[in-house]
């Protein structure tokens, strides 16, 4: 396997303060129903995970499988290995004999509970012992058809997960490859699809090197009968692997070398080229020729839903894009402190998956803190995560009704009219030395009045027009002017008084009279 031993199970020394308020979070309603079970308060100070390992006994399969679910979702939500590693084996025990005795929901619960073990103990002999005590247990419940689908879809993803951390010996990895394969065409379709999804999973760390071409040929037909499932998971999940064989086998690598020159060397001949290097393996053009139907739902629009339509699209255009294009993609995600993980090969990505359907919520904190996931997906986060206000804190502090939010209202209101009470103060100052500079004074008198006084200057009157030289003859000839043409009137009238009527004039004027 592509894993190596020796993998750090120490988590970092400022998280040591928080394992008892995490291990009391995740089980708190359950160690509520577990101490009603059992009747006893004696025990209220005893360690969380000691309770629960001692639920763990009880004939009651109800509180066995409540207990089975505390420890998941505590295995799950954090990354506290020296609580495992000192109950390891007792963990183990219990979490097998539940597998192989319990109820569909006790077994499933059991089987996940296995996975989330070993990737709490990383890559090393723990997960190794886990993963050969637990194999026989789950190879049963996955292979045996009278199982419920959900214990058996449990054992065979938890059977994935183990071989995938701690398979080492190439017959034990090939063994439960052949497993997996062999449950392609039986069962339920949920169980063909976790079994799809697991052989993707523990073929993704198989180099291509030691991929045969007959072993590739065998394994791309049957999954090629996966793309003619009438199920919707069924086939995304056949398509996965497909393009996830496609890349490690070296089928692009094949393609790519088929288009160079005779004369250049190129790569090496992968496992699925044929003779002369470029020729795919023999099916592959059909094959994607099914991939491109249901990337464009040819054939199924009358049989299927818009979602199902809709959703078969999304999946094999990316997967025809990665099979014909050789671009496996990016896919990016975010930490809650900022760093971001990429992942930009079919095989990251098919892990990716896997261990996001596994751990759920707990997959970034998993990813901050766990030394296998960082060795996986080659992944350094750059700090911690920056402390979040619980919910009591954030109601305290952070809603409209709290102390503290209408004590910081008060104070701003008040900063706010001390800021403009500031400004006018500053406004006023201004215009008083504005006048000051003029020499102008305001004052009030005692009878109310208000007195305007100024110490600068009083401006020069104004300058007479007409007293400039320039218009003094004008004045001069004004004053001989104005008389001379008073006389002239003067002589005028006298001289048209004097001057008699004509007789024409007063016989016309008798003729008239009565």
């Amino acid at each position: 396997m592509a894993k190596k031993k020796g993998s750090s199970r120490r988590l970092r020394g400022d998280t040591d303060s928080t394992d008892g308020d995490t291990l009391s979070s995740v089980s708190a309603s359950t160690l509520a129903s577990l101490r009603d079970d059992f009747g006893d308060e004696d025990l209220a100070d005893e360690h969380p995970l000691e309770r629960l390992i001692d639920a763990l006994y009880e004939k009651r399969a109800s509180t066995r499988e409540r207990a089975l679910e505390a420890l998941a979702a505590f295995l799950e939500s954090s990354y506290l290995p020296d609580d495992i590693l000192d109950r390891r084996d007792t963990l183990l025990l219990l979490f097998v004999r539940s597998v192989r005795s319990g109820g569909a929901a006790e077994a499933a619960m059991a089987a996940r509970a296995l996975a989330l073990l070993a990737i709490n103990l990383g890559a090393g002999d723990a997960s190794e012992r886990v993963f050969c005590e637990a194999r026989p247990a789950l190879e049963k419940v996955a292979a045996a058809g009278s199982r419920a689908a959900s214990a058996r879809i449990a054992a065979v993803e938890a059977l994935a997960v183990l071989a995938f951390i701690a398979g080492e010996e190439p017959d034990d990895v090939e063994g439960v490859l052949t497993l997996l394969a062999a449950l392609w065409g039986v069962g339920a379709p949920a169980v063909v699809a976790a079994a799809l999804r697991g052989w993707a999973l523990v073929a993704s760390t198989l180099p291509g090197v030691g991929m045969g071409a007959e072993w590739v040929e065998r394994s791309l037909a049957g999954l090629e009968a996966g793309l003619h499932a009438g199920d919707v998971d069924v086939r995304g999940a056949a398509g996965e692997a497909i393009a996830l064989l496609y890349h490690a086998a070296g089928l692009a690598a094949a393609d790519a070398s088929g288009e160079d020159d005779l004369g250049s060397p190129g790569p090496a001949t992968p496992p699925l080229a044929g003779e002369d290097g470029g020729a795919r393996a023999a099916g592959m053009e059909d094959v994607v020729a099914r991939m491109r139907d249901l990337a464009t739902n040819r054939g199924d629009a009358s049989r299927r839903s818009k979602r199902e339509r809709a959703s078969l699209r999304s999946t094999f255009r990316g997967l025809c894009a990665a099979v014909e294009g050789g671009d496996a993609g990016e896919t990016r995600v975010k930490l809650r402190h900022g760093d971001v993980l990429v992942v930009d090969t079919r095989a990251g990505r098919v892990q990716l998956d896997a261990l996001r359907r596994l751990l759920g919520q707990g997959f970034q904190p998993h990813l901050l803190h766990n030394p296998l996931l960082h060795q996986v997906f080659n992944f350094e986060p750059r700090g911690q995560p920056s402390e979040r206000l619980t919910r009591l804190e954030k109601r305290m502090f952070r809603s409209p009704a709290a102390e503290a939010v209408k004590s910081r209202q008060v104070h701003r209101a008040r900063d706010r009219a001390n800021t403009a009470a500031y400004k006018g103060a500053m406004l006023a100052a201004e215009k008083t030395d504005n006048k000051a500079k003029e020499g102008i004074r305001v004052t009030k008198a005692l009878g109310g009045d208000v007195i305007v006084s100024s110490g600068a200057p009083l401006p020069e009157p104004l300058e007479d027009f007409w007293a400039d030289e320039k218009f003094e003859w004008l004045g001069q000839a004004a004053g001989l002017l104005v008389p001379a043409l008073i006389a002239l009137a003067v002589v005028v009238g006298v001289f048209a008084a004097s001057r008699p009527a004509s007789p024409e004039g007063s016989a016309r004027i008798t003729d008239v009279a009565p």
